[in-house]
């Protein structure tokens, strides 16, 4: 949609893109269209979009004939959705998606997600994805560089984080392409990323997940001192040096120095202690 088409449309709408809600809408038909054939969405694939704006992608989604639940939090916007697309394989969730119990909405059902997120909501919405019993099969959204950057990050670097591992324990994530700011409107002030995460063949249980999320966050409390410190400082009744010495893991690294399957081992040894 050209951007005077866009302005044209809001203002009928009496919608003004609200920064608070991180409403940026996509205006360049390109991006979309590489969007669409990134996500090779097929006929009864069941596809979850958070944020659908004003459906732009949304109807390529309904003609792909997959089975498509958009959730929208603005009421103006999920009112113009509601009215303009009607089909079978449609639903409008007009729902705050951080707040949204996804495992009701899916049914246990194993689906995709799609999403151009705000920034603010994206790192706590895709920590609740990865802790779903059944994680989606897989996610492909368009947020902020700099977070996709930190999802995507490899050990030993500074964006190398908590939410990296957690995810990389789950998902194969691969990092697209970067999109200026031009692409939206309004402008924001970074620019963002297309990137995809690709559920791995074998994951950890939802409840050994729940596990390597506390590792990890224990681990990254302070990222100056050494993990082994940190770990022991949260389960003082375990012997952490003598777990990192029977798994080949150095007992002076930090956490950043740690790998994802390093972690998911340290979740599986702290779970069932090793006897010293």
């Amino acid at each position: 949609m050209k951007i005077k088409d866009l302005q044209l449309l809001l203002n009928k709408l009496d919608i003004k893109p609200s920064k608070k809600l991180g409403q940026n809408f996509l205006i360049d038909d390109n991006l979309l269209d590489y969007i669409n054939k990134t996500a090779a969405v097929k006929e009864n694939d069941f596809i979850v979009e958070v944020g659908p704006g004003l459906g732009a992608l949304t109807k390529l989604l309904i003609e792909s004939k997959a089975k498509v639940k958009a959730v929208e939090y603005d009421s103006r916007l999920a009112e113009y959705i509601r009215n303009k697309y009607s089909a079978p394989n449609f639903q409008l969730i007009h729902e705050d998606a951080c707040k949204l119990d996804f495992n009701k909405l899916v049914n246990e059902d194993d689906f995709r997600i799609i999403a151009n997120l705000p920034y603010s909501i994206t790192t706590p919405l895709i920590a609740r994805f990865i802790d779903m019993p059944l994680p989606p099969k897989d996610m492909l959204f368009l947020l902020q560089k700099e977070t996709a950057e930190r999802l995507s990050a490899l050990p030993d670097s500074k964006n190398y984080g908590s939410i990296t591992v957690q995810i990389k324990n789950v998902y194969e994530p691969e990092y697209l392409r970067t999109v200026p700011p031009e692409v939206f409107y309004p402008r924001p002030i970074v620019q963002s990323a297309i990137i995809k995460f690709t559920r791995k063949a074998n994951y950890p249980s939802q409840e050994m997940r729940k596990t390597i999320n506390k590792i990890v966050r224990s681990a990254f409390s302070q990222r100056r001192k050494k993990a082994v410190k940190n770990l022991g400082n949260e389960f003082k009744n375990l012997n952490i040096p003598y777990i990192f010495d029977s798994l080949e893991i150095d007992t002076n690294v930090r956490a950043e120095n740690i790998t994802p399957e390093q972690y998911f081992n340290l979740a599986k040894a702290i779970s069932t202690p090793i006897s010293s």
